[in-house]
């Protein structure tokens, strides 16, 4: 049988590491990159005509992951971008667009991987059979939350779900490192910070257009075909994908037919 609480913990510190990748750039991380860049002769544009360049390219990467601004600090060093004057520090504007760029493959990557991680928590229930000797994940991940206290993080939201919790570290609401205990909706984090739920609730309760009637007869097709004899999790995380368009489309076809 697959060890699903490994699993799940093993996406979780994947999710996290990847997070902590797209935490954003502090001041003293771009004042290097720029002062490195200079060091090694490119120079800062003319048309930069503040008092002081640099303030301006920290207010353009304030909120630039620092990975992919360290990404394109190397690139510019080796001279591996085309189509630019390798005289020259890329504008604010342009450097901004650059180290976004170069982050694309790990929000890819960590949207997957939630989209996985939510599929695997699908088919976990709350509390473990005893059959199999597992322990209540509820209880194992309050011993957790002991734990994370002890070390001295923050216990700064509760009852958010999987899907919320997703949109607050795609929207920087948390700091790098933070902990989400899904079994008990619990956020956890290495600073005490004040997380504005509002907007992101706000967003979550948007509902989708719904889908055409030739549309659901498409994913109820699919839905209806049997299983490979192997899933992935991404396979689990498309298929609940597809139910949820179908279980949305329900209710129009039957409001329709009434």
């Amino acid at each position: 049988m697959t060890n699903l609480p490994a699993q799940l913990s093993t996406l979780q510190q994947e999710i996290s590491v990847l997070t902590e990748q797209l935490a954003p750039a502090n001041p003293d991380d771009i004042a290097q990159c720029i002062e490195g860049l200079m060091s090694g002769g490119m120079r800062i544009s003319e048309s930069i005509r503040a008092e002081n360049p640099v303030e301006e390219y920290r207010l353009a990467l304030r909120n630039v992951p620092v990975y992919g601004l360290r990404r394109a600090y190397v690139k510019l060093k080796r001279g591996e971008y085309e189509n630019i004057n390798k005289a020259f520090i890329p504008l604010p504007a342009e450097l901004s667009a650059m180290a976004n760029a170069e982050c694309r493959l790990i929000r890819e990557d960590r949207i997957r991987k939630q989209e996985t991680l939510r599929a695997v928590q699908d088919s976990v229930s709350r509390t473990l059979p005893n059959a199999h000797g597992l322990m209540d994940l509820r209880v194992t991940q309050r011993k957790r939350a002991e734990e994370l206290a002890a070390k001295g993080f923050s216990l700064v939201a509760q009852g958010v779900d999987h899907l919320e919790f997703a949109q607050l570290a795609k929207s920087r609401e948390l700091p790098a490192g933070t902990i989400h205990l899904w079994a008990i909706d619990e956020v956890w984090s290495p600073i005490a910070v004040r997380v504005n739920r509002s907007r992101i609730q706000t967003k979550l309760n948007v509902q989708p257009a719904p889908i055409s009637p030739e549309r659901a007869d498409e994913l109820a097709r699919m839905l209806a075909l049997p299983d490979a004899s192997q899933v992935t999790g991404e396979q689990m995380a498309y298929r609940g994908k597809v139910k949820s368009e179908l279980e949305a489309a329900q209710p129009a076809e039957e409001e329709r037919a009434a």
